[in-house]
Formats: C-alpha cells, sequence, structure tokens
C-alpha cells in the first residue's frame, strides 16, 4: 500500500466516526516576493488551502506587502525579529533565547510586532513562529503582556495554552530534510508524520483538538518538494479539512 493509499485509510476511519480532520498549513521565513512563493500562493488559490506566512520584521521588503493584497486567505505571523542566533557555539540555534536579558528579547520582539502590524494590518495575526521553532520559557511568559496571543512551533502540543493568555498551535509534517540532503523529505516520510499525528489525534493519544500543521520553507523547495506539495493540497476527502488561519487561532 503507497503512502498515499495509507492516508486515505486513516481518512476514512476519521469518517467512519463522524469526524473531521483539520489541518492547517505554515510557511517561513518570508521576506520578499521569491518565484517559490508564487508557487505557494498560486496553490492557495487554485485549491482553496488557507497559507500562514511567517515573515521576518527585520527585512520585510516592500513588495510582499504589495503582493498579500491581492491574496484573500493569506495572514502573516510573526517569525521573531530578525531571524539571529544568540547562542554560543555547541548550543541550538535560537533567537529568542535564555542569554540575553528578558527585556531585550521582548523589545525585539515589541518592534516586530509594531513593524507587522502597522504593514500588514489585519492580515497580521498577534502569533509568535519563534525561528528554529524555539523559545526560552521566560520570553514565552511574557508574550501576552506585549499583546501576543499565539505560539507556534513544532511538535505535538502539550497543552493548548502554555503560557497564560498564549494558545499554542504547532506544526508537525516538515518536508524539508534539513540534517540529510536538505532536500524534499520524501514522499513516505512526509505523509508517515501526517498519518501518525492525524492517527495519535483519533486514539487520544496527543490533543485531538490541534490541527495537523504542514510546514514548508518556500526559499529552499527543490521540484520534488513542489509536487508534493500540489500533490497533497489538490488531494481530496471528504474528511480533511484545511483551516482558514483565523480559525486555526479563533480567538482572532
Amino acid at each position: 500500500m503507497s503512502s498515499w493509499d495509507q492516508l486515505r485509510t486513516e481518512l476514512d476511519l476519521w469518517q467512519s466516526e463522524g469526524r473531521v480532520a483539520t489541518a492547517w498549513w505554515r510557511d517561513d521565513d518570508a521576506v520578499t516576493v521569491t518565484p517559490e512563493l508564487e508557487t505557494l500562493l498560486g496553490f492557495e488559490q487554485d485549491y482553496n488551502v488557507p497559507l500562514a506566512l511567517a515573515v521576518i520584521p527585520a527585512s520585510l521588503q516592500d513588495d510582499l506587502v504589495e503582493r498579500l493584497v491581492e491574496t484573500i486567505d493569506t495572514r502573516v505571523l510573526q517569525h521573531g525579529w530578525a531571524h539571529q542566533n544568540n547562542m554560543p557555539e555547541g548550543r541550538k540555534k535560537q533567537e529568542l533565547d535564555d542569554i540575553r536579558d528578558v527585556d531585550a528579547v521582548i523589545a525585539d520582539l515589541k518592534q516586530g510586532f509594531a513593524v507587522l502590524s502597522s504593514r500588514f494590518g489585519n492580515r497580521f495575526l498577534p502569533v509568535i513562529v519563534p525561528p528554529w521553532n524555539r523559545i526560552s520559557d521566560d520570553v514565552a511568559a511574557a508574550l501576552h503582556n506585549i499583546g501576543i496571543c499565539g505560539l507556534s512551533t513544532f511538535n505535538a502540543r502539550k497543552k493548548p495554552e502554555p503560557y497564560k493568555g498564549v494558545l499554542q498551535v504547532n506544526t508537525h509534517v516538515d518536508v524539508i530534510d534539513w540534517r540529510g540532503t536538505r532536500g524534499f523529505v520524501g514522499e513516505d516520510a512526509a505523509l508517515g508524520a501526517m498519518i501518525a499525528h492525524l492517527s495519535a489525534r483519533r486514539q487520544g493519544d496527543v490533543d485531538p483538538q490541534e490541527p495537523t500543521g504542514i510546514l514548508t520553507h518556500h526559499l529552499v523547495h527543490d521540484a520534488p518538494t513542489t509536487q508534493f506539495l500540489d500533490n497533497l493540497f489538490s488531494m481530496e476527502h471528504s474528511a480533511l479539512s484545511w483551516l482558514r488561519i483565523p480559525g486555526v487561532f479563533p480567538w482572532q
């Protein structure tokens, strides 16, 4: 049985239980319009799969602001401040770190928040996507104080609101093989991760209310990655529902 058949089988199980498998899509590292980003915006329009675009505030270019005005469902999330690693050698990369004073980190985030809210208006949702999907506990605990109501990293969340006033909705399927080729991770790996999270939700092993998140990075997509996304987003099943981004973060 192919991985696609296995995904359909899992969705059939959701359907047999009278349930709908919710999913959402996040793409990271946006600063300007590129051909690869245009491809994703085409998928969003053609297949009605809403896109959450994690934008790096410090590097934002005017053309991205102008291009997103033309879209319907695209929403902007805050991808840290400058996507700059602040960790010493030997520690995993992190911008929202525990090395600097927490007030300094929060000051960066406030600056980024101001940039995105002023440039994108209500298309910007007050959600932090930490670069490298890492954030220190002290910084995360302070997010609500500066008007940030959402957090998105990677892997199944432990609880919906891990920090006061902050809803966490993560991604679970990374299509890039970061530790190997840095190209497409492969159909079996990508679909396997999607099936695993859907199955765990259905059986109650993880939070069943957290929608299954697809994570992409348009700047490094190769042809196999693009073809996979085309196949995934064009696939139809009555038990699979791609959420609009304000529905992923429903306090909006």
